[in-house]
């Protein structure tokens, strides 16, 4: 029995010293938070933290020209409780996952609604923002992957993203003001006593790749942002060649590589944009056209040709135009 007894004492010991050196062994790319308070304000990160460990990190474990989840394992999150405006760019309070991509010429650091995923798990299609930041070599070498949040004043501060010899720099500062994301707005013409008017919300392009991406190709878009886009006619004309009577609608597109479809709804307007193809009354092709400077933001408006008019709609290096007759 003393036998035995000795013998758990033994085992028992034994396993408890392999797990205290297992419980004692570093975590790879442990999980951290940062936290900084400005007047009423709190910012944080929460991040993982990768070491070097004898890697080679920019241009290496961290490539050059490829979005990087900026630390390790979950997606890099930013919260922030109040309006701010990072990078010069306004974001509104609330929670997104933080990117980066680097380049040896400079850093763009991204902003993106998705939020709660695993750091592979990226779509541009929700991103809220891009923007340069400036780029430092530290005095000394940084092993693990570190983000820092400095106060640069009462309402202003600075983020620091190091590694290796690396340092991003973003400034930060409370916005009281910041400007509605897609602000809402109008155009109207009167064609042959035909009154229409478009009412719109206007997205700004926030350093994000528009066509193909934030607007994806070949699906319905709602042609602006929020509410959905509202079209009233109060006589009979013609849009691109195609018949669209009296009355109140709302419009979509189908935006493509060489060019986009509008599509004129009998929905009626000032509701969420659900599409319902049920609804359709046209689709009308938009010749694609280079406009001589990027638009931005988002823009629907009319000019006079001749007896006729033009419907433009245009964002970045786009623009859209069809014919208008009475």
């Amino acid at each position: 029995m003393r036998g035995l007894i000795t013998g758990f004492i033994i085992v028992a010991g034994l396993i408890g010293t392999a797990a205290e050196s297992y419980s004692q062994q570093a975590i790879p790319s442990p999980r951290d938070s940062v936290f900084l308070t400005l007047d009423t304000t709190v910012i944080s990160v929460n991040y993982g933290r990768p070491s070097i460990r004898g890697r080679k990190i920019m241009g290496g474990l961290v490539p050059w020209n490829k979005v990087w989840r900026t630390g390790a394992n979950q997606a890099t999150h930013l919260k922030t409780s109040s309006d701010m405006t990072f990078g010069g760019v306004p974001v509104t309070r609330g929670t997104y996952t933080l990117w980066t991509l680097p380049s040896p010429g400079g850093w763009k650091v991204i902003l993106n609604k998705q939020t709660g995923q695993w750091g592979t798990v990226y779509n541009p299609a929700l991103d809220l923002a891009r923007f340069d930041a400036a780029v430092e070599q530290t005095p000394a070498l940084v092993d693990t992957f570190t983000v820092t949040l400095q106060a640069t004043g009462r309402t202003s501060g600075v983020m620091r993203l190091e590694w290796e010899r690396t340092a991003v720099v973003v400034p930060f500062q409370k916005n009281d003001r910041v400007r509605p994301l897609s602000p809402g707005d109008s155009a109207e013409i009167t064609l042959a006593g035909r009154k229409i008017t478009v009412r719109y919300s206007r997205p700004w392009q926030r350093g994000r790749v528009i066509w193909g991406v934030v607007v994806p190709y070949d699906s319905v878009w709602r042609t602006g942002a929020n509410l959905a886009t509202a079209m009233t006619v109060d006589g009979d004309v013609s849009i691109g060649g195609t018949p669209v009577g009296r009355g109140a609608y709302t419009l979509y597109s189908v935006p493509a590589a060489a060019g986009l479809t509008l599509i004129v709804s009998r929905k009626p307007p000032g509701r969420e944009p659900a599409y319902d193809a049920k609804a359709e009354v046209a689709r009308i092709p938009m010749k694609l056209e280079r406009p001589a400077a990027a638009i931005d933001p988002f823009r629907i408006w009319f000019s006079p040709d001749g007896t006729d008019a033009l419907l433009h709609v245009g964002w970045g290096e786009r623009e859209f135009t069809a014919r208008i007759t009475k």
